[in-house]
């Protein structure tokens, strides 16, 4: 007798609140609190955007050497490339099968690792130097 025939949960029961990549609401969830986040920090960011158009080069990398934007800008590339990653994971999963999605996995989880690198250096390079 294997495992799930020893289980006292129905058929329906185990399958309840699982979508079709069979990893239930976490998901959605991980994205809809992600998207709430940059709805915060995209319009933070917007703002600072807008005090650093009349600045010139040097002003603005001073500008961005203080903490607080150069943490908000932070926050906001990583959380953006959370979202994007969660995204393309969803569909990776919905719609691809066998070796290509695991492939398909491997390569969204290395790119969005490459971005949140890249962003996270860039705004360090800028705070530091």
């Amino acid at each position: 007798m294997s495992e799930s025939d020893k289980s006292m949960r129905s058929a329906l029961s185990r399958a309840r609140y699982l979508g079709s990549a069979r990893r239930g609401s976490q998901d959605a969830w991980l994205i809809h609190v992600s998207a709430a986040a940059l709805i915060v920090l995209a319009s933070g960011f917007v703002l600072m955007l807008l005090t650093l158009l009349a600045k010139d080069y040097n002003g603005v990398r001073a500008e961005l050497g203080h903490p607080l934007p150069a943490i908000l800008t932070l926050l906001f590339a990583l959380v953006a490339t959370f979202h994007m990653h969660l995204g393309m994971r969803s569909i990776i999963l919905d719609y691809l099968h066998g070796h290509a999605r695991e492939w398909a996995l491997i390569a969204n989880i290395c790119f969005a690792g490459a971005v949140a690198l890249a962003c996270a250096y860039a705004v360090l390079r800028i705070g530091f130097v």
